[in-house]
């Protein structure tokens, strides 16, 4: 029998949300902004406050205030759901991706909250992804000091007529209150150059962004003061019970370069709709051209893990 979830009106909740069998889920750049506009559409249309949102590999935390349980649970399907949709959508596949009952502890104490909003920013550097959380964009810390962190700023009359008309999409589409989607994507960053996807990228997320930096930074004595003790600290959550795997970015990113030559795309999310015949045949593949581990193999290609 299922434990009763704790919830306490008005009180922060560290919520965790990870794939089914911890499979892979973050691809590219595309699947990060359709999840994170969905996120943040959501979150808008449901009046909730968001004061931290980390997305990892195979799973996502965040911190959220809402007035009751109902609420909560009713934003995480929401959000969930339509994500799944245009995943599986544009990828061609079917099934779940997210486990049916996420994580969630209420932070009713300061110390606690102070310590998972630490914990949550600092998840990416625990996996090694980076050496210090401000480096990470995809926890959006980087956005309380800067609308544009990881890109020169956007000069208007030096920009090229695509980055122009794909800003002025953006701005609509942001406008509405709607996310954007994979396609759209897509359309809208081909013809960019590097520097001006970065830019693109960072106007998504700045002009999209729910987060509450004001709150978020009320429970220290200043934004950089938030950072220091990130840096100095790794932060604990033992009440949401985070599941341990032995994922490794250059694993990953092995995998990623061996299945774009392969495949000759860049849209490497569509092996997960393959018939698992041919993902053992990719699974015997990797095994043999890059340092991953079966497990990891499996994770990124969506099969059981019990096929190792």
């Amino acid at each position: 029998m299922r434990k009763r979830r704790k919830f306490y009106r008005g009180v922060v909740n560290h919520v965790y949300q990870r794939t089914v069998d911890g499979v892979h889920l973050f691809y590219s750049i595309e699947d990060c902004l359709v999840f994170f506009t969905i996120f943040a559409v959501c979150a808008r249309s449901a009046g909730v406050q968001i004061l931290e949102i980390c997305l990892m590999h195979n799973h996502v935390h965040f911190l959220i205030r809402t007035e009751t349980i109902q609420e909560l649970s009713a934003f995480v399907d929401r959000f969930t759901a339509w994500f799944v949709h245009e995943y599986n959508t544009f990828a061609g596949r079917k099934g779940k991706l997210f486990k049916k009952n996420f994580g969630s502890a209420p932070k009713w104490d300061e110390k606690k909250l102070r310590s998972a909003i630490i914990y949550v920013g600092n998840n990416p550097v625990e996996k090694n992804f980076c050496k210090s959380a401000i480096e990470y964009r995809w926890n959006f810390l980087a956005y309380g000091k800067s609308d544009h962190p990881f890109s020169p700023k956007i000069i208007i009359r030096q920009s090229s007529p695509e980055l122009k008309k794909a800003l002025k999409e953006v701005d609509l589409m942001e406008k509405l209150n709607l996310p954007l989607k994979y396609a759209q994507l897509i359309r809208l960053t081909k013809g960019l150059s590097g520097k001006e996807m970065e830019q693109f990228v960072d106007y998504v997320i700045s002009s999209y962004l729910p987060v509450d930096f004001e709150e978020l930074t009320s429970h220290f004595k200043s934004f950089d003061c938030m950072l220091d003790a990130m840096d100095s600290t790794t932060g604990d959550d033992h009440d949401i019970k985070e599941n341990r795997d032995n994922f490794s970015l250059d694993a990953f990113n092995e995998m990623c370069r061996y299945m774009q030559k392969s495949m000759k795309s860049n849209e490497i999310r569509k092996i997960t709709a393959l018939s698992d015949e041919r993902k053992m045949e990719i699974y015997r593949e990797l095994q043999s051209h890059t340092s991953a581990s079966a497990y990891q193999i499996c994770n990124f290609l969506h099969l059981p893990t019990a096929r190792k």
